[in-house]
C-alpha cells in the first residue's frame, strides 16, 4: 500500500513538472528577424497614406508568430518586434498573423521617421519615410 502512495507521488510530481513545462513553452518570446530582410513602402490606400512592412515568410514548423508596430515618436522610430509561440496540442490560438503590416501614418507628426527591428547581433535599421 505504501508503495502504491509512493508510486502516485511521484506520477503526479511529474505530470505537474510536464504540465508546466508545456505552459512554459506557451509564452510568446521575443524571436528576432533575419537582417534585411525586412521591406518599407510608403503607400496611399483610399487617399490615406501608410507605411507599409513587409518581411520573410513564417516558419510552418508548428510555430505561431505575432508581429506588433509600435511607434517611438520621441526618437522618430517605428519599431516592429516579431514574437514566438510554439505550437503545442493545448494551444488555442490558430491565427498565423502575416506580412504585411501597414501602419497609418494620420496621426503622426511631420518628420524623417525610421523603421528599425531587432536581429541576434542588435538594432537594424529596415529603411525610412518622411511625413510631411
Amino acid at each position: 500500500m505504501k508503495l502504491k502512495m509512493i508510486l502516485v507521488a511521484v506520477a503526479v510530481v511529474i505530470f505537474a513538472l510536464g504540465l508546466f513545462r508545456l505552459l512554459a513553452s506557451m509564452t510568446p518570446r521575443v524571436w528576432p528577424i533575419t537582417p534585411g530582410t525586412l521591406k518599407v513602402t510608403k503607400v496611399a490606400i483610399a487617399g490615406q497614406n501608410f507605411v507599409m512592412i513587409d518581411g520573410e515568410a513564417m516558419n510552418q514548423l508548428g510555430q505561431i508568430q505575432s508581429l506588433e508596430v509600435v511607434l517611438d515618436a520621441d526618437s522618430n522610430k517605428l519599431v516592429v518586434s516579431r514574437y514566438l509561440v510554439r505550437w503545442n496540442p493545448f494551444t488555442k490560438i490558430t491565427v498565423n498573423n502575416q506580412w504585411p503590416i501597414f501602419y497609418p501614418l494620420e496621426f503622426v507628426k511631420p518628420g524623417k521617421y525610421s523603421v528599425v527591428y531587432q536581429t541576434k547581433e542588435g538594432e537594424a535599421t529596415a529603411g525610412s519615410f518622411d511625413v510631411p
